[in-house]
């Protein structure tokens, strides 16, 4: 499974998955796809055909600007750990988190559930 930086985008991500906080990436990877139908069902799916992994998400932007031909998007296979860098959300503060954790990696531990308050700008 992929994620697209959309879903890091979004609201409910931003805060559960980051806290509100500011998120530099460690690395962005940006793969290369071809776009194809089954002719069973006729659907289409997208058949990757390359991977690359940058340090910055400015080198992986400017590769993908770079490109002539071809389908290319930046994705993560984490959702936790996003690919593009994210503003931090000051207008949302931790309110609440619960003591009952649960695992999102082999070292990492989340609240179960959070709560954010918002004050207006």
């Amino acid at each position: 499974m992929l994620f697209y930086p959309e879903y890091y985008r979004s609201l409910a991500v931003r805060l559960y998955n980051f806290d509100g906080k500011a998120v530099i990436p460690r690395e962005t990877m940006v793969i290369s796809y071809e776009e194809k139908t089954n002719p069973a069902d006729k659907q289409t799916y997208k058949l990757i055909t390359g991977v690359k992994t940058y340090p910055t998400y400015n080198e992986a932007l400017s590769f993908i600007q770079s490109q002539q031909t071809g389908k290319y998007r930046i994705v993560s296979s984490n959702p936790f750990a996003s690919p593009i860098p994210l503003d931090e959300l000051k207008q949302y503060k931790p309110a609440y988190s619960s003591k009952v954790l649960i695992t999102t990696s082999q070292t990492s531990k989340i609240s179960e559930v959070k709560i954010f308050e918002y004050t207006p700008p």
